[in-house]
């Protein structure tokens, strides 16, 4: 009952990490920390303020991250476009209420709600807010590096987060019809549709058309097996561990002739994988994740407001 007085809706979401750990000349390890959830929103619970100041972030892995406060203690967490909310690390302490269990890649994790007093990143602050909490010890163990969290779509979602790859730093700006980074214009523009909170673009391979999730938390980039006419295996494998514990090898691929926004990519690598988790019913089917990695050249701007993701 205490929740209900709290609870504005109840969504189902998707969160998909992938962490790159080592490699081989022939297999690569990792884990995919896909969860799929239902997260609890309160009527006076607000995304951060849109603009805020500099981060400067750790680029580990592909992944992203940063140096940030919760309950006003100090903690680092890992900026994941691809989760749905803040998810925080309990530990394996009984925090929080209960929730349902999560769908992991590989089976079944315990997660609970937890009521956050404070969450500030940037000189900005959430104020009171619902988060997932689960034991995120082995993603740690796997990583080599404190993990307290991740941040997600629901903290986001007022504005554009840029982030400059190149100069490993990132900011929540306001959206705007024109952005400017550094005073120049985007060098590309390219709309993005909602598949739950999941940013989703259109990419060409050949004469198809395919949906690609955008997750900063995706350490690789994913193609679902099932496109195997489009891809072409390099002999190597990756190991990939869930959350769950679970761990399979999975093909390493390359797609040579990808295009964004009418541009030719280079070639491009991905892991052949299970991905049926990432659909949604009633939605378009998505094809695959891209991750970090494909970003890292770029200066990027992800605006929720706008829908667009835009490239300097």
């Amino acid at each position: 009952m205490l929740i209900k007085c709290f609870l504005k809706s109840v969504q189902t979401f998707a969160l998909c990490a992938v962490l790159m750990l080592f490699s081989t000349a022939a297999r690569t390890q990792g884990a995919v920390s896909f969860l799929k959830a239902n997260t609890v929103e309160a009527t006076s619970e607000k995304a951060m303020p849109a603009a805020g100041n500099e981060l400067a972030f750790d680029f580990t892995r592909n992944m992203i991250f940063f140096e940030a406060r919760v309950n006003g203690k100090q903690g680092s967490f890992i900026l994941d476009t691809g989760a749905p909310t803040l998810l925080l690390n309990n530990r394996g302490a009984a925090v929080g209420n209960p929730a349902p269990t999560g769908v992991a890649a590989g089976g079944i994790v315990d997660l609970s709600n937890q009521r956050i007093e404070s969450f500030e990143m940037g000189g900005r602050n959430t104020g009171k807010h619902w988060a997932i909490a689960m034991d995120l010890r082995g993603m740690e163990q796997r990583m080599g590096k404190t993990i307290d969290g991740f941040v997600g779509h629901k903290i986001l979602r007022d504005g554009e987060v840029r982030i400059d790859f190149p100069d490993r730093k990132f900011q929540l700006v306001e959206s705007s019809r024109k952005p400017r980074h550094e005073g120049r214009a985007p060098v590309t523009a390219v709309k993005f549709e909602y598949i739950d909170h999941l940013p989703v673009i259109l990419l060409r391979v050949g004469k198809k058309k395919l949906r690609f999730a955008i997750d900063t938390g995706a350490g690789t980039n994913l193609i679902d097996k099932r496109l195997s006419k489009i891809f072409t295996p390099t002999g190597s494998e990756m190991n990939v561990q869930g959350l769950d514990g679970d761990n399979k090898n999975h093909q390493i691929v390359t797609i040579s002739d990808l295009q964004l926004a009418g541009e030719a990519q280079p070639e491009t690598t991905f892991v052949a994988m299970d991905l049926s988790h990432l659909q949604s019913p009633g939605e378009r089917a998505i094809s695959g994740i891209l991750g970090s990695v494909f970003l890292t050249d770029y200066v990027v701007g992800i605006d929720y407001k706008r829908r667009k993701i835009n490239l300097w």
